[in-house]
């Protein structure tokens, strides 16, 4: 469900572009969320809640190797918080 109050009962708010942050989730557990919006395009960060249901759902999807663009990003650690 959305925290939004003008997206009552987890709805998108009608006749609205989707916008970054926009926050969604599926029947099956899935998260998605918007990360940026760019002429008519849209980028999405997508989080399954197991190896089986990414692997369901990239089942019928051409694997293209490794996204040199995502690839050259930092870690994910280098953006944990270091208070130990």
């Amino acid at each position: 469900m959305s925290d939004d109050p003008e997206a009552p009962d987890g709805e998108s708010p009608e006749g609205e572009e989707p916008r970054t942050a926009d926050h969604y989730r599926h029947p099956d557990g899935t998260t998605e969320v918007v990360y940026a919006v760019e002429e008519g395009r849209i980028l999405v960060v997508r989080e399954y809640e197991s190896v089986e249901a990414f692997e369901r759902a990239v089942a019928d999807a051409r694997y293209l190797g490794l996204h040199e663009g995502v690839e050259a990003l930092p870690d994910v650690s280098e953006f944990e918080d270091d208070a130990d």
